[in-house]
């Protein structure tokens, strides 16, 4: 009887290329086996390669912005000029990642990767002699937990094109067709995510959004933390008291509805437009629908300017709360 143990963080859905997942997934479940028999020279060497193929593929995505002519700290090669992008070491790249927000600023993080950058090349023997690396079952294990760590916290990030969501609860899922998947999970808000930028000028949201039967989207504003927020939302239920609305959150999981919606439910269509604009300095909110704008009544039946809701530099995000709801198509410009 075989009994297999993972030992290896495999939630690396913020790997938007197919191809590069299914090789880095084969990867980690090789070191599973190699690090369980103490193969330390393998465990090194595969898991340092792993934290460098995932650094390569997001620091590609932002190639631009750590390449900028304003990025006064960019790493320099020895005779002061800037270096290749593509021969930025681990640790090298780590900081250019922590730079943009994408990696968490810990001190510990960037003595280890500092410490692996070379380990790579202990497959040259002669390599290990001369530099007088020190690899033992420590160093294996460090590597590993380092991998895992990387692996966590870049997990908790979505990549819709160069914007960055923050997972705060469920599991949301961008696949390679660049559909954004709400999917059920065990608490109120099942997918909740965040959008990492708050909005200080104007935000531009379109996409085209799959609601299954009985399910909703929560489009949520002003969020402050995750009992602060408010959310205009698209009710699919068949129920006749849910309908579209918009709600304020009071505390973590508990909201109540502020102003009823027309129209009061969304088209009654397997997939439709959904666009959203956010201008601050023109006093501007409009969120429509297949098409039709959305406006907003208090239990009096008096009209409500829904931009009246909105507190600057606060951020924006979506969850699904009762089934799953799918966004494709999404272009996001904000500033």
């Amino acid at each position: 009887m075989e009994i297999m143990t993972e030992v290896t963080n495999k939630q690396i859905d913020f790997i938007d290329d197919i191809d590069l997942r299914k090789t880095l997934l084969e990867r980690l479940n090789e070191l599973d086996r190699i690090f369980l028999v103490n193969a330390t020279y393998s465990t090194i060497f595969v898991a340092i390669g792993a934290i460098e193929g995932i650094f390569a593929h997001i620091a590609a995505i932002y190639k631009k912005e750590i390449k900028d002519p304003t990025n006064t700290t960019y790493p320099k090669d020895a005779k002061g000029k800037n270096k290749d992008f593509y021969k930025l070491t681990i640790d090298e790249v780590y900081e250019e990642l922590k730079k943009l927000s994408i990696l968490p600023d810990i001190p510990e993080y960037k003595h280890l990767y500092h410490l692996f950058r070379n380990y790579r090349n202990c497959v040259h023997p002669q390599a290990q002699v001369s530099k007088g690396w020190d690899v033992k079952l420590g160093q294996a294990q460090m590597a590993m937990g380092l991998l895992n760590a990387t692996i966590q916290n870049l997990d908790r990030n979505i990549f819709i094109g160069k914007h960055i969501f923050e997972k705060l609860a469920g599991t949301p899922y961008y696949d390679s067709g660049k559909m954004l998947h709400l999917r059920v999970d065990r608490t109120r808000h099942h997918s909740f995510l965040i959008l990492k930028k708050p909005i200080t000028q104007k935000l531009s949201i379109t996409f085209d959004l799959e609601l299954s039967r009985d399910s909703l989207l929560n489009f949520v504003f002003n969020y402050m933390n995750e009992g602060d927020f408010k959310m205009v939302r698209i009710d699919n239920r068949l129920h006749p008291n849910c309908l579209n609305s918009l709600l304020k959150s009071t505390q973590k999981y508990v909201w109540h509805e502020k102003f009823s919606a027309n129209p009061p439910k969304p088209p009654e269509k397997e997939q439709f437009p959904v666009a959203i604009e956010i201008d601050l300095p023109n006093r501007i909110f409009e969120f429509k629908i297949d098409g039709q704008a959305i406006t907003f009544q208090d239990s009096h039946g008096n009209n409500k300017q829904l931009f009246d809701e909105v507190t600057p530099s606060t951020r924006i995000g979506f969850f699904n709360e009762v089934g799953p709801a799918k966004l494709s198509n999404i272009a996001i410009d904000i500033t």
